[in-house]
């Protein structure tokens, strides 16, 4: 919606402004939690690339990919934040993560065909597949700050560093959102509150207390939730396909994280 009315990157700068500011209003408040100089630099980095570089490709992409297309290039995040895991920093993933993995992909392209458009690739395809990349590095740069410093505090800095390059678009921004409707500032208002400030605080806290691979496995859960709430609020019907792909992507999810319990235990 927010695409057919303005560029890219007036929508990320719009989204990230209030929530860094309300980012900003927290490390005032928590001042005396003291962050150091090279972790600092780690958020930075983390900013940079899971929110400004992430929200430039993704947004971009999306102008010329079909809705379904897109759905599908960016739930390949769990696979590149599992894969970048196991080769590069070496850690163990079982194969019924793989397995699980595989299973839920297989879910979102069931979902992914039945929307508009259908697996329609187009141009920006590429850039929506660097953007997934993009988000799986972020979660395991930003992983060891939160266990050091929190869900919030990690989440404050990075939505701050992310948002200072967007700083060059802001007076665009301003202009734009000063003089649209009502309804397109409220859908900025709702965007900076709870997808951006509340998805990313939960989002992070979920990677310090489950680890970047067993947390991204719960991206998957995105369509089928979405799938529900067009029922309840917008009365669409899925059609048959689309529930059927839902049900998929809930029970691998289940299975995996119940058998990864299990193996643990035993």
């Amino acid at each position: 919606f927010l695409l057919e009315t303005s560029n890219p990157l007036i929508l990320a700068t719009g989204r990230f402004s209030l929530a860094a500011f309300l980012a900003i209003v927290w490390c005032i408040y928590n001042y005396n939690n003291k962050v150091k100089l090279k972790h600092l630099l780690r958020y930075f980095f983390a900013g940079f690339v899971g929110i400004f570089l992430y929200n430039l490709f993704l947004n971009h992409g999306q102008e010329s990919v079909s809705a379904g297309a897109g759905s599908f290039i960016v739930n390949c995040n769990p696979l590149f934040t599992a894969l970048i895991g196991f080769f590069i920093l070496k850690q163990k993933v079982s194969y019924i993560h793989w397995l699980g993995i595989i299973s839920c992909m297989f879910g979102v392209g069931l979902i992914s065909y039945d929307q508009e458009g259908g697996l329609n690739m187009g141009s920006g395809s590429s850039l929506i597949l660097f953007a997934a990349m993009l988000t799986a590095i972020y979660f395991h740069i930003v992983k060891p700050l939160i266990l050091i410093y929190g869900a919030i505090t990690s989440t404050a800095y990075t939505i701050i560093f992310g948002s200072v390059p967007m700083l060059l678009w802001y007076p665009e921004t301003y202009n734009f959102i000063s003089q649209s409707s009502n309804e397109i500032k409220l859908t900025y208002l709702w965007l900076a509150l709870f997808p951006t400030a509340l998805g990313y605080l939960t989002w992070t806290y979920s990677v310090g207390y489950y680890g970047a691979n067993k947390a991204s496995l719960f991206l998957y859960l995105i369509p089928p939730i979405s799938i529900i709430l067009n029922f309840l609020w917008y009365e669409k019907n899925p059609s048959l396909i689309t529930v059927i792909g839902g049900i998929i992507i809930l029970l691998s999810v289940f299975f995996t994280l119940l058998l990864q319990q299990k193996k643990k235990k035993n």
